[in-house]
């Protein structure tokens, strides 16, 4: 497989990278950014990148700005080890301010409050209020938004793209021993949570809770207490819902392992055993000496 990078510099130049000799390429349904880690080499490395965009075949799954760039010269040979993650991390690090916005849409959020490069999103308008609280990114609004009107998380499509809705034609990817290169299973309880309890609007707690089965069944035991969260006052047993639902994302995930890139994106349709299909909810791409390897994920609660 041909995979290469582009990039730009601060001063606006663009050029190629032809020469990467292995990246780790991820993208998560929780994370809402690609992220991708690259060493290359080169006779002519620039030192100063700002952005790059990744290319596997013609798929075009990154693009972002560089968080760490470092280039070493030793025993003639220039070599550049890069981190980058997608534009759309942008919306973790920005903030709204805080209170209440009402009959609050998608695409008013972009519109209105928004203006970040390259980063795109599906149009929908569908409304309700959000409240955001001190402190809160914008991808927090986007989630309390798209979990009011959906009640999903929202996840990047392509490399920047903000999604609410599952994509029009998914791919399907088959799963099974034949063209599967390794596959298995992985449990992750750390972030599980048993119970959450909210206060009432005066300060009184007992009203509102929710209580985790899984954690249950697991003789995990981590009671959690906050105060009224504003965001859910429409519907405030939600409000500890969504905290078991985000507690319990990806805790059991089936991953397979397949030679080479297809396109593999979040979303699409994982066929298990020729009748069970699944969202795929992770995609980890690896570069190497050894070629070219996709891990893609289903996870059991999402």
């Amino acid at each position: 497989m041909i995979y290469w990078l582009d990039y730009r510099t601060k001063d606006g130049a663009e050029g190629s990278l032809q020469s990467c000799v292995s990246f780790v390429y991820e993208k998560e349904a929780y994370t809402p950014y690609t992220s991708l880690k690259a060493v290359v080499y080169g006779d002519d490395l620039p030192d100063d990148i700002t952005e790059v965009k990744m290319n596997i075949d013609g798929y075009h799954i990154h693009h972002g700005f560089v968080d760490s760039y470092r280039v070493t010269r030793q025993n003639g040979i220039n070599q550049g080890i890069l981190a980058s993650r997608g534009f759309t991390a942008l919306l973790t690090e920005n903030q709204l301010p805080p209170g209440m916005y009402t009959d609050m849409t998608l695409d008013r959020l972009f519109s209105d409050y928004i203006a970040f490069p390259y980063i795109e999103h599906e149009s929908n308008t569908q409304s309700s209020y959000i409240y955001v609280n001190k402190g809160a990114s914008i991808w927090d609004s986007i989630a309390n938004l798209s979990y009011k009107i959906a009640e999903v998380y929202p996840y990047v499509a392509d490399s920047n793209t903000v999604m609410i809705s599952m994509p029009d034609m998914p791919r399907k990817i088959i799963c099974d021993k034949e063209n599967m290169y390794s596959c298995g299973t992985e449990i992750m309880t750390r972030r599980m949570v048993s119970s959450y309890n909210m206060a009432d609007i005066s300060g009184e707690y007992g009203a509102f809770s929710a209580v985790s089965e899984e954690a249950a069944a697991r003789n995990i035991i981590r009671h959690r207490h906050f105060e009224l969260d504003m965001r859910f006052l429409n519907n405030p047993d939600m409000a500890c819902q969504y905290r078991i639902m985000m507690s319990e994302r990806g805790y059991k995930r089936h991953f397979f392992t397949f030679v080479g890139f297809q396109g593999q994106d979040l979303n699409d349709i994982a066929v298990i055993d020729e009748q069970d299909e699944r969202r795929i909810n992770s995609v980890k791409v690896k570069g190497g000496r050894n070629g070219v390897f996709t891990e893609i994920s289903v996870y059991d609660t999402t």
